[in-house]
């Protein structure tokens, strides 16, 4: 392409992981966006790559120069500008002198309040490298991380101290340092390699553009390009995984985490004491993956003794850092062991005796008394769910979940909790059903993760987040603004995405109810407000899955849960029923006159006079219409076809539409006005079996 080239690099101490893609993402975005503003309208950004001490950029398509432009520049109002006569003011005057033109070049223009003089300026445009140092000096200090620093004497804040700026510029070479300064370091044209394999400086004055840059970093032991990090680690993992007999089990999330640790993709092969092999495969993948970052390697489906350690270098010539890993790695398993051989002395029963002293709230009492409410709830959800599970195994799930918070295990490695008791279980005899619920009823953990693998680990789930959000609300624990330190908003969505996809048909309205209940001594007489408080807010966290995960817009999940909302796998499947018919011509017209329904009966009289009392033909019209549709509704509501029952309402569209032609609802006859609105009421209803469409787009009566 033609023009001007342009290479920002930003060489820092080490940079925290999980800000450096997005960083690198704004870089580009920002000063892209800067240079067109400036005039460089064709300026795009050919590449940005990081690495864990650097950030790159480089940009095509620049002119040598910034193009020239126009500027109408606003002067004083006209009447202040010019005399009765029409001769210039002092104003006027002082104004012409200030734009450097004669008074004779002023123009009168509309201003903002009113007329005004102007004139127009030729502003020349900026030689390119001034205008790049003006864009980074902007762009960079803005850029946005989880965490900021200060060094020095404070005077600077940044992700971490900056140490060189390469910033370059060029066109058949990259041959001008673009002047500027970041945080006190000048630009220039030398970079540093890699800390081990190249420590010394690296010149890129001269290089042709990207594919130059990354050779010469790439010489230097920088590998700068997180894909071909990316590429290469995967590469080298089944390189080093096949000599072994082995394959590397799938992690993409360490993977991309790893690309983001290193300068260069290095790994090492560890070995696993085969003693440690006894233990659960949980345990072993944790100490690996969670504890040490390492990638777990497999046999035949299970965990092989050996692992795969990232390093930040192409070799381990001594053997260090191989030999490093595995005493970390065998010194946790040897942990890991100790505790588990500990646990087994007894029971998850036993175990759960020691809850009784472990606090749950201050103010909410032990894990020993969340469990009696936990397996009451329990009870309840089951039957009312009619899930079929045995009550036996609801109650032994129930009152085991949370047994293996006082292991050992679970002290030394707390992401194993529920995964431990579900171990545990499954030692002690207990039938698949049971271990299996305690082993999964912590997910999913809001919207993300896997769900339970039966019935039995999503009513316990859904039982226990209850329990909690009740207890919490009960006692004032109440998520405000951006505080949640209970994390009881993802305790919610995950109580909606279980309802949803499991499915579990349970009334939460009545399931809330009944949570607070079994909380009741902590409400001190407030149960319906905190029944309310957590209706509003399962309510709200359900519209947010609606629009999020369902895919609907956010007036037909308005519509949905303002007509009836708590049976979530109905409200999802009237969600999505609505979302696909709400563009059938019909509906925008139905939505409006349903909203002038809304607003008769808004105003209170609701209406029981005998249908007896109808007279006039377009009302006795749309009564027969209305009794028609609601059978047909309730028909298709008990088939599971939402579609077909909202389109049924299509029928009565046309004789509503009459009646609010030829009927005066609101007459002076109490008994036929009754009557009238009584006949609303009855539509009302049947429309709020599926959605209430006023507030659907459109509907504004």
């Amino acid at each position: 392409m033609s023009g001007q080239k342009f290479l920002l690099e930003l060489l820092c101490e080490e940079i925290p992981a999980n800000a450096l893609a997005p960083a690198a993402q704004e870089l580009a975005t920002g000063l892209t966006e800067r240079l067109h503003q400036e005039g460089f309208s064709e300026a795009r950004c050919e590449f940005f790559g990081y690495t864990s001490r650097r950030l790159a950029v480089a940009l095509v398509g620049l002119p040598a120069r910034q193009p020239d432009r126009s500027e109408e520049v606003l002067g004083p109002p006209v009447r202040a500008a010019f005399a009765a006569d029409g001769s210039p003011t002092a104003a006027a005057l002082g104004f012409a002198r200030g734009q450097g033109v004669e008074v004779e070049a002023l123009r009168v223009v509309e201003g903002p309040r009113g007329e005004v003089v102007a004139v127009t300026r030729l502003i020349r445009g900026e030689p390119t490298p001034a205008v790049l140092a003006r864009a980074v000096e902007a762009v960079v200090p803005s850029l946005h991380f989880p965490k900021a620093m200060r060094w020095g004497a404070g005077e600077h804040t940044f992700v971490r101290p900056l140490h060189r700026v390469v910033a370059l510029c060029g066109a058949e070479a990259l041959t001008e340092v673009v002047p500027l300064t970041l945080f006190g370091v000048r630009a220039g044209s030398v970079t540093l390699g890699h800390r081990v394999a190249h420590p010394g400086p690296v010149e890129l004055r001269g290089i042709a553009g990207v594919g130059d840059y990354l050779q010469r970093l790439r010489e230097a032991g920088v590998v700068v390009d997180p894909g071909e990090r990316h590429q290469a680690l995967g590469a080298t993992a089944a390189s080093l995984a096949a000599q072994v007999g082995c394959t590397v089990r799938r992690d993409e999330a360490l993977m991309a985490e790893h690309v983001d640790l290193l300068e260069f993709p290095g790994l090492v092969r560890g070995a696993i004491p085969v003693s440690a092999l006894v233990l659960p495969e949980e345990v072993l993948v944790t100490t690996l993956r969670h504890h040490q970052k390492c990638l777990v390697l497999e046999s035949e489906g299970h965990v092989a003794p050996h692992f795969l350690a990232v390093m930040d270098r192409p070799d381990d010539p001594r053997g260090l850092v191989r030999e490093g890993n595995e005493w970390v790695v065998g010194a946790r398993l040897a942990d890991a062991a100790f505790f588990f051989a500990q646990d087994r002395r007894r029971s998850l029963a036993d175990h759960a005796q020691g809850l009784a002293r472990v606090q749950f709230h201050q103010k909410l009492g032990s894990y020993a008394e969340k469990a009696g409410a936990v397996v009451a709830l329990a009870r309840w959800l089951a039957a009312a769910s009619g899930a079929g599970v045995r009550p036996e195994e609801v109650e032994a799930a129930a009152s085991l979940a949370r047994a293996d918070l006082v292991t050992g295990t679970v002290g030394e490695f707390p992401e194993l909790q529920g995964v431990m008791g579900g171990i545990y279980a499954r030692l002690d005899g207990h039938p698949e059903a049971v271990w299996r619920a305690i082993y999964d009823h912590y997910r999913p953990a809001g919207l993300e993760g896997e769900l339970p693998a039966g019935m039995l680990g999503a009513l316990v789930g859904v039982a226990d987040r209850l329990d909690t959000l009740a207890g919490m609300f009960a006692v004032g624990e109440i998520p405000s603004g951006s505080k949640d330190p209970f994390a009881l908003r993802r305790a919610a969505l995950a109580v909606i995405r279980l309802g949803a996809e499991v499915p579990l048909a349970v009334d939460l309205r009545a399931a809330l109810a009944r949570a607070v209940a079994g909380r009741a001594s902590h409400a001190a007489g407030r149960e319906a407000e905190v029944i309310r408080q957590l209706a509003d807010f399962l309510r709200e966290r359900e519209r947010f899955y609606l629009t999020s995960r369902v895919g609907v817009t956010g007036e037909v999940a308005d519509g949905v849960l303002e007509a009836r909302w708590g049976v979530v796998p109905e409200d999802v499947a009237r969600a999505r029923a609505l979302e696909a018919v709400r563009q059938e011509p019909v509906f925008a017209q139905l939505a409006l006159t349903f909203k002038r329904v809304r607003n008769i009966l808004a105003k209170g009289e609701r209406g029981e006079g005998g249908a007896g009392a109808l007279v006039e033909p377009a009302e006795l019209a749309l009564q027969q219409a209305l009794e028609g549709v609601a059978a047909e509704v309730e028909g298709a509501l008990g088939a599971g076809d939402h579609a077909a029952g909202l389109r049924a309402l299509a029928a009565l569209a046309a004789p509503l539409d009459r009646f609010f032609v030829d009927v005066m609802v609101m007459c002076e006859d109490p008994a036929l006005r009754q009557a009238r609105l009584g006949l609303l009421a009855r539509l009302e209803g049947v429309f709020l079996r599926l959605a209430d469409l006023s507030r659907l787009g459109g509907a504004t009566a």
